[in-house]
């Protein structure tokens, strides 16, 4: 399930939004705030030229946290074959998952060259 969510949802939802030929942006509204703001990448920019070195860390950052997001909801877990009995033990596993990740991850950080791997 967290797999599905991580792969499916949240690198697929990595729509690249460009500025049209009238020079408009797409505007989004902050579903907490409500406030709205303007949104989208230049000619010539994709997602690795505006994120840099840090683009695959933070690709894999946000397909983890749609995937932890998404865990939350019971209906989800249904799309997947799991049975309301085993929505807590799975959310259980996925939780752990997660943390266990979160700690080993940290073994990819060089201080020589301030980089992640």
């Amino acid at each position: 399930m967290v797999v599905g969510c991580h792969e499916l949802l949240g690198h697929g939802v990595g729509k690249l939004i460009y500025r049209d030929k009238d020079g408009k942006a797409s505007t989004f509204t902050d579903p907490i705030t409500g406030e709205t703001y303007e949104s989208c990448y230049e000619e010539g920019e994709d997602y690795a030229s505006r994120f840099g070195d840090f683009s695959g860390s933070y690709e894999e950052c946000r397909a983890d946290t749609c995937a932890m997001f998404l865990q939350a909801f019971e209906e989800v877990y249904s799309l997947f074959g799991f049975t309301e009995n085993e929505i807590e033990e799975v959310n259980w596993n996925s939780t752990m998952r997660h943390i266990r990740g979160a700690i080993t991850s940290m073994g990819y950080y060089n201080p020589d060259t301030k980089k992640w791997g």
